[in-house]
Parts: structure tokens; sequence; C-alpha cells
């Protein structure tokens, strides 16, 4: 959703905490295992609209619920996508990520819409792979705060990794796809800083490797 109009359109609409209403009635029933496997069903839609009725004043369509799912899809993909490529720290009061300035310029070259990331964090993170079945990249949350910034010859490492593997992610409505890189078990994937930590700048990987 790049359009600032969509953008603008999508923040009137789901203001007044309906954004968050939505989010924990997709929770409530993935916990409920009314949904599994983030497969959301044109009849879940209509339920959604019901419940959003009964919760606010604002009227909404199924259309609307559907496609407020798939932005939240693309958010929580794309927000993987970040954390995984580069290792970025987390700050757990603002949910969001952290690093140096210059870390997110390179990752925001390769990728405009992380900045949202840098200025807004994702306080819904965990709920949102909750709901659409993916793994949260739990090595890279649970990182120290206080971790060693990131060598010069870890940037350019870095710098490589978001060139070769920055490109946009797929918005399919389809569930996952296998060959996508941020999805998949965290067991295989490092965060970037722990993928080239060696010798005195070595650190403490806390959670899946």
């Amino acid at each position: 959703m790049d359009d600032p109009n969509e953008v603008i359109r999508d923040l009137l609409l789901w203001d007044d905490g309906m954004e968050d209403a939505l989010i924990n009635f997709l929770y409530e029933d993935t916990i409920a295992y009314r949904l599994r496997g983030g497969k959301i069903t044109h009849n879940d839609h209509f339920r959604l609209v019901e419940r959003l009725l009964g919760y606010g004043t604002k009227k909404f369509n199924s259309e609307q619920v559907k496609g407020k799912i798939a932005h939240l899809k693309r958010r929580q993909r794309e927000l993987t996508d970040l954390m995984r490529q580069t290792g970025l720290g987390w700050d757990p009061n603002r949910k969001a990520p952290m690093t140096s300035q210059e870390h997110w310029e390179k990752a925001i070259r390769v990728r405009n819409s992380f900045k949202h990331f840098k200025t807004n964090g994702c306080p819904r993170y965990e709920e949102l792979c909750a709901i659409f079945g993916c793994s949260v990249a739990m090595g890279t949350l649970h990182r120290a705060l206080t971790d060693p910034t990131p060598t010069s010859d870890e940037e350019d490492l870095l710098d490589e990794e978001l060139q070769n593997r920055g490109g946009p992610s797929p918005d399919d409505e389809g569930g996952t796809s296998p060959h996508s890189p941020m999805y998949g078990s965290t067991q295989s994937r490092r965060p970037f800083s722990a993928s080239y930590s060696s010798g005195s700048h070595q650190r403490q990987r806390v959670g899946p490797s």
C-alpha cells in the first residue's frame, strides 16, 4: 500500500482502535483454532465484519476487511524479512527494530517501505506472526540492546546481503511460499550479526539459532 491516497484512506477507515480490534479478533480465532495456518476464508471475512459492527460505530464490508488483512500480512512479512536480513536489535518498549543510522540507510535504500518500521515499529508483530502461521524471528527479537555495534566489515557484508536479497515481498493471499526468504524455520536462519560473530566481536546468541 504505497499510494499515499490509499494510505490516508486506510488510516481514516481503521482509526479509533478498529485496526487493533481486527487484530484482536484474528488472534482470538487463531488461539482458539478457528483459524489455522494463516488461512482466512471468505466466510471468515463476513464473520469478522459482523464482529466489527458489534464493536464500534463504523460500518465495514467484506472487501474492506479482506484488504486490511492483506495489508497486515504484508506488514508482518516485510518486518520479518527486514529482521532476518539485517539482524537488527529489538526495542521491547517501542516494539521496533533498532540499529545505527547508517544501518537503517542501507536497508531503506534497498526497500523504501522499511522506513515505516524505523518510525512506527510494529507493536503487534508477534501476534501477526501467529495469525498468519509464520515463525517469529525470535533470535533477533531477543538480542540484547547492548550488543556491540556492527563493525565496518559487518556493515559491508550487510550491504552485500541486502543488495542480493532485498527485493520486495510478494503479496499473495494463498498462504506462504516455501521459496520466500522470510519464511521457514527459525532454526535454519540465524540473525545477521550472529552469522559474522568471531574474535573480539563474538556475540552470544539468545533464542533459536
